[in-house]
């Protein structure tokens, strides 16, 4: 099963780097806010379909794991997403880029401060090996616009300071959510948290009421935030969790470089962006840090079968 889990937490992740090129193509006919809080509602109504295949939904919780819910999706869900938006108005996308890199050693450090997790030796390995590649793709890629100095640009200093909370609260979801994962089933604990965070979602959508309006960039945008809600929200939320039922939080950390890898071979793909040379080294770090955080349990996975 921790095979299967390592395998759902790389697509995920994957999923997740996606998201980045989807939700530029969304934001050109749809203000932010109301682009997070219509994929929330579409990822929502996904998960109740899933739910129904085996007789809906069960949001049976004893008032701990209310309150745990409501944390998950209040702070390590909805107040990220809305700081990375409001970061940005005050920053650059290149300085986001980098400052997102803060999520991996939150995980880490949530983990060890709720969960009471030991950090292995190897999981340090993979955390640096993945960090030193996602900073080589998205400061050594002129493509990505992201340089160390304007972190300390005072133009940017609010903006960042938004930029770098939004970092370290996403840090929170995995160890958050692990005690939920393993005594529910994901799309139950999923759909709970996100209706929790409707509640900075939607009034923060409403906010943006004025900025509302037709032309030939709203259908596009629409069919954008539709994909945002299926396959980034509901799908890479949904593997997400899954895997959560069979790792660490300290486990999982290392898969996030993965993030940005994914983020420029989908402007590759789609956008037909040149490759560079930064990306490439940059990608070869980040797979060398993921196979360090794999090779233990593939040696003892490989023991389990000889014995």
């Amino acid at each position: 099963m921790r095979g299967l889990a390592f395998a759902l937490i790389i697509l995920a992740n994957l999923i997740g780097g996606s998201t980045y090129l989807a939700q530029k193509m969304a934001l050109e006919g749809l203000p932010a806010a109301t682009v997070t809080a219509l994929r929330n509602g579409i990822a929502m109504l996904c998960l109740m379909a899933w739910a129904a295949r085996s007789g809906g939904l069960r949001l049976r919780f004893t008032a701990r794991e209310h309150g745990r819910l409501a944390l998950i999706g209040v702070l390590g869900y909805a107040l990220p997403l809305l700081l990375g938006i409001w970061g940005l108005r005050g920053s650059t996308a290149g300085n986001a880029s980098i400052l997102i890199l803060l999520e991996p050693p939150s995980i880490m450090l949530f983990a060890c401060l709720l969960l009471g997790e030991r950090i292995r030796w190897l999981q340090g390995a993979g955390l640096l090996a993945g960090l030193a590649g996602a900073l080589w793709i998205v400061v050594g890629d002129p493509g990505q616009g992201a340089s160390l100095g304007e972190l300390v640009a005072g133009r940017y200093l609010g903006g960042n300071a938004t930029l770098a909370l939004h970092g370290v609260l996403w840090g929170l979801y995995s160890p958050l959510m692990i005690p939920l994962a393993r005594t529910h089933r994901p799309a139950d604990v999923t759909f709970a948290a996100m209706l929790w965070g409707m509640l900075l979602l939607v009034p923060a959508a409403l906010l943006e009421a004025g900025e509302w309006h037709g032309g030939p960039t709203l259908a596009p945008a629409l069919v954008w935030t539709l994909a945002l809600g299926v396959v980034g929200s509901f799908g890479g939320t949904f593997l997400w969790v899954e895997a959560l039922r069979h790792l660490d939080g300290s486990t999982v950390a290392p898969f996030v470089f993965l993030q940005p890898l994914a983020g420029v071979l989908a402007g590759h793909l789609v956008l037909h962006e040149q490759l560079s040379g930064a990306a490439l080294a940059g990608g070869a770090l980040i797979a060398a840090g993921v196979l360090l955080v794999i090779a233990p349990s593939r040696r003892r996975t490989a023991a389990d079968a000889a014995g």
